[in-house]
């Protein structure tokens, strides 16, 4: 028998951009996937369960799909298409919760608890784009669209802002955009003349504004927001922690992440990959002193994740208006002829 090897999803810590939205496709694709064969071999024959399970695959595809971009893609060009992946990401998830939801009534009971439970755990999550990827895709447009204030100023924050403040990660940052240019479709010529204005940018500026900071004896990250310490920061969001507490695994994580990656139905620690003996979370209190002790010094607020995640509009409905709003913003702007009728940022090619 041939052996079919499946590709595995990326971790949340290859995430680039938008990490905490494919966090959470990765937790439902890894669930979908693992009882998928469970679902297959029970056969549904009848004509709804088969385009089900058709919708099934096409959705755990969609949502790998949109997996892979955001662990391969250009930072600068991920954060532009914000908007678009998010509702991407919307898609998927509804993909899935709608063809679950029709498998768990053709499937024996106690596969269709399990689906069950994951199409409730589906209808609970919701999406938003983080704070500074917002930011970060401003200024990227306020460039694209020449009414940016200063263009050097501009490429100072879309580097801080998407953690390009390195000589390697500034390389690489010009290598993926490099590779996107040899994949452009001859039919898609915006495209292709924003991921060059890209690239130009980081050609004119990248180089010295890191020389720059060097030489001043100071980090742009630093100068812009203090950096917190490796290890003040959740391995899952990659954010100063607010409640770190501790695994079984003996890393520390902020309290919410690493309860909704239990919630989902994982038993590992998303760090290391192991699996765990139990899911206890433990209070890592000497780690919380530390980090608010360093917040005094550095006249940082560490805020609550939970709270900024529920206050932020997550539906479809707030997603478009958004895009609306860029387009009218967009016909109003008197652009440069390269840059006439952009489509980049309501493109999708799912």
């Amino acid at each position: 028998m041939k052996t079919v090897v499946t590709e595995a999803l990326p971790t949340p810590n290859s995430i680039k951009v938008h990490r905490l939205m494919c966090t959470e496709l990765i937790n439902s694709v890894s669930r979908a996937s693992k009882i998928l064969p469970a679902i297959e071999a029970s056969r549904p024959r009848c004509r709804s369960g088969i385009e089900a399970l058709c919708l099934l695959n096409k959705a755990i595809e969609k949502a790998k799909s949109i997996l892979k971009q955001c662990s391969e893609s250009s930072k600068l060009y991920l954060a532009l298409k914000g908007d678009v992946i998010l509702l991407r990401c919307q898609k998927s998830w509804s993909l899935l919760e709608v063809s679950l939801s029709q498998i768990q009534n053709m499937v024996p009971v106690l596969l269709a608890a399990e689906v069950a439970q994951l199409v409730d755990d589906l209808r609970g999550a919701r999406f938003s784009l983080e704070p500074s990827e917002e930011e970060a895709a401003k200024v990227v447009k306020e460039l694209l669209f020449q009414c940016a204030k200063s263009e050097l100023e501009s490429v100072q924050v879309a580097m801080w802002r998407l953690n390009i403040t390195s000589p390697n990660a500034l390389l690489m940052e010009k290598r993926c955009i490099k590779t996107l240019l040899d994949n452009v479709g001859e039919g898609d010529g915006q495209k292709k003349k924003i991921l060059l204005f890209l690239l130009d940018l980081l050609s004119k500026y990248g180089k010295a504004i890191l020389e720059q900071n060097t030489e001043n004896g100071y980090n742009l990250q630093r100068d812009l927001f203090p950096i917190p310490p490796d290890g003040f920061k959740c391995p899952v969001s990659s954010r100063l922690m607010y409640d770190p507490v501790v695994i079984a695994s003996g890393e520390t994580y902020e309290r919410m992440w690493i309860q909704r990656w239990f919630d989902a139905g994982h038993n590992t620690c998303p760090k290391t990959g192991e699996t765990l003996p139990d899911l206890t979370i433990t209070p890592n209190n000497l780690l919380k002193g530390l980090i608010s002790k360093w917040c005094a010094e550095q006249g940082v607020a560490c805020s609550d994740p939970t709270s900024i995640y529920d206050a932020v509009p997550h539906s479809w409905e707030a997603s478009s208006a958004s895009i609306a709003s860029l387009n009218s913003y967009m016909d109003g702007l008197s652009l440069p002829i390269a840059f006439t009728n952009l489509s980049i940022v309501t493109e999708d090619h799912s």
